[in-house]
């Protein structure tokens, strides 16, 4: 019978779009006793103590976030945090483990390649470590706090605040912005989360900011198979929510007290399939779990293979409106001029000069850092636009990130 350790860690929204490893010590410190300190002093401290990979241009480096929360730790809090970079994927996500289960302190993760850090607050596992050296138990899932996107009044200041941020100051909780209580399957960690990064002083390294006992050796139990239903083409929008459904319970949410209520009465809708535009012929759906027409929670499942892949519950109901429909996508682009960017001009979108992609498209960039934030993508001659599904619209993606 699998066991479930889970923090109680409030969510944070980072304050700017480069400014995820403060939202990320924000949380951290929180549950430690230290209060809600401020993000544009947590960032600085990170960034200035960002020194040991100068080559790199480090919005947050990992010694720059081990710092910040060696330096701001609370005067009870006695133990202090390590900066770990192993060798691979098990041998870090067994000190998440570990941090959490014995330290009762969540860990800080670095994800997607170098780009982006994350709280990781819970796991799913066949047992608990016994140990920090403890290699016998298969994990088979992660519960994250993941800071993005940036609070609203980093796009609109008329909508502050947050920030500063307080105690239930609706970080996280829904409407058309924030994401909270994510839970994402360990193959999804192995293969889009915890991917290793890909140059500088850490290459090849798989990081985290965790507790400070020894990591486990090689040699643990692997995770269990994917229990794949596709063909291997791409899946119908009933049968992908049949499978969201499937995979929410087969992971034990609906027995989760949170979940549970808010699931109680919800219905799958027909999955909606997004493209990785960074990996060939990859697919996800995004199945949304609506009551009263109001989403309460989103799952993902393989487009192709039909895997459950992680969900994320919302504390605050959304309106279905909340996110754009294709039609109100191109809306938003026909008839206007848009910035190319590096003075190659701007663009005007002609209405019937528009190529339309058949399907919502993701990868892990600037614009977005969130599989439950995909664009629609229309071509105009050999450019194009990304309307992201809350609507902001972008000429290109950001791909160059380290520590955002």
């Amino acid at each position: 019978m699998p066991v479930t350790e889970n923090l109680s860690v409030q969510t944070h929204q980072q304050d700017t779009d480069y400014y995820c490893g403060a939202a990320c010590a924000q949380m951290v410190l929180e549950t430690m006793g230290a209060g809600i300190l401020d993000q544009d002093d947590l960032y600085a401290d990170n960034h200035a103590h960002s020194s040991l990979d100068a080559g790199v241009n480090w919005a947050t480096g990992p010694d720059g976030l081990q710092w910040t929360m060696m330096d701001r730790r609370p005067p009870a809090f006695t133990n202090y945090f390590a900066l770990y970079a192993l060798d691979s994927e098990d041998l870090i996500s067994r000190k998440l483990c570990w941090t959490i289960h014995h330290y009762q302190v969540a860990p800080i993760a670095l994800v997607y390649g170098w780009a982006h850090w994350i709280v990781v607050r819970g796991y799913t596992a066949s047992a608990h470590p016994a140990s920090s050296g403890d290699n016998s138990y298969t994990i088979h899932a992660f519960d994250i706090n993941n800071p993005w996107p940036p609070s609203p009044s980093f796009y609109n200041l008329a909508l502050a605040p947050p920030p500063p941020h307080n105690i239930g100051d609706g970080c996280g909780s829904g409407g058309d912005r924030g994401e909270a209580n994510e839970h994402v399957t360990y193959a999804t960690w192995q293969s889009t989360y915890m991917t290793g990064v890909p140059g500088g002083y850490w290459n090849g390294k798989f990081v985290a900011v965790c507790d400070p006992e020894p990591p486990a050796a090689r040699g643990g139990p692997l995770r269990e198979p994917l229990k794949r239903r596709g063909s291997g083409e791409l899946l119908a929008p009933k049968l992908l929510a049949d499978l969201a459904l499937a995979g929410v319970r087969d992971y034990g949410l609906h027995e989760r007290k949170d979940w549970a209520q808010a699931l109680r009465q919800a219905t799958p809708q027909p999955g909606v399939l997004v493209q990785r535009l960074d990996r060939l012929d990859s697919f996800y759906a995004l199945v949304a779990f609506q009551a009263k027409k109001n989403t309460v929670a989103f799952a993902a499942v393989d487009g192709r293979w039909g895997d459950y892949q992680q969900a994320v519950l919302l504390p605050k109901a959304q309106p279905e409106r909340s996110r754009l429909t294709l039609d109100q996508a191109f809306d938003r682009i026909v008839g206007k001029r848009f910035d190319l960017g590096d003075r190659k001009g701007r663009l005007l979108v002609r209405k019937h000069a528009v190529c339309i992609y058949p399907h919502l498209v993701w990868r892990p960039c600037l614009e977005s850092l969130s599989p439950y934030y995909p664009f629609y993508m229309f071509t105009v001659g050999d450019h194009r636009l990304y309307v992201r599904i809350d609507g902001a619209v972008f000429s290109s993606l950001t791909l160059d990130m380290k520590g955002i």
